[in-house]
């Protein structure tokens, strides 16, 4: 990080602002997760100084801390704007898979990704099928909404570690949104085991964001087992009971999501 990125104008460019940015590079679908000392090495930098970067960033909310005290990408890189999205690496794989998932069933498919208590979707797919955009109104690519009432939020909260689960859950605020929002952290904790114990990490939003909107989602997953995103769709409440979609729906879209999986490892 030494050499100036130009060398015959050296003062145009500011090496704290290309460090802070070479940073947000070193995350990737196979090291998702990075400490200060690996970080340091591969940006050439010392330590004290990648700390100081790290924090910055932690602080503008580009990255996330951990319990292990390491680092991850937040969801707001899509701030960023759509050149940024394109290089993730779970969106650009997991583009056809969803374009083929809106294909078959005609309704939107979103990619969302965790953000603290929002997902962030970073990709989306819109469906054409009577009833579709009046419950996708209000929702597109980079939209952020609070993971409680959310099918893929729901997702990848139930995949998050025990500890992790229960820190989110704790700093949470049940806002009301539909009319069937979960208004209690006891539900949502029954909610959370239910798709774990019997839905197979299959998760069904119904008319908790909206009126007259379901979803039904399922995460990606690395190959560690973390979730990374979660593949979602939307569909009329009119069109599919809770039960009918779980059912007719909950496999297509895991599938999906495991066509990701398998794509990214």
């Amino acid at each position: 990080m030494s050499k100036p990125l130009d060398p015959e104008h050296p003062g145009r460019f500011s090496s704290s602002l290309v460090a802070g940015l070479a940073m947000l590079t070193c995350f990737t679908a196979e090291r998702p997760v990075r400490g200060i000392a690996d970080m340091a090495e591969e940006l050439d930098l010392g330590r004290s100084t990648t700390h100081r970067y790290a924090t910055t960033l932690v602080t503008l909310g580009y990255l996330e801390q951990g319990p292990s005290r390491k680092y991850r990408l937040s969801s707001r890189v899509s701030d960023f704007g759509l050149s940024l999205l394109d290089s993730m690496v779970v969106r650009r794989v997991a583009r056809e898979h969803l374009r083929e998932l809106r294909a078959r069933t005609g309704r939107t498919a979103s990619l969302g990704v965790l953000g603290g208590a929002e997902v962030a979707y970073i990709d989306r797919w819109q469906g054409s099928r009577q009833g579709q955009y009046a419950v996708d109104e209000g929702i597109g690519l980079g939209t952020r909404l609070p993971i409680h009432c959310t099918a893929a939020g729901k997702a990848l909260l139930a995949r998050l570690p025990e500890a992790e689960q229960r820190n989110a859950i704790a700093q949470l605020r049940l806002a009301k949104r539909g009319p069937k929002t979960i208004a209690t952290k006891t539900a949502l904790r029954a909610e959370l085991g239910r798709i774990t114990d019997e839905q197979d990490g299959v998760a069904i939003e119904d008319e908790e964001l909206l009126a007259g909107r379901r979803a039904v989602a399922a995460p990606v997953l690395d190959k560690g087992g973390r979730a990374v995103a979660a593949v979602e769709l939307a569909v009329p409440a009119k069109a599919y009971s809770r039960e009918e979609l779980l059912a007719q729906m909950g496999p297509k879209v895991a599938a999906t999501a495991e066509r990701i999986a398998v794509a990214l490892t």
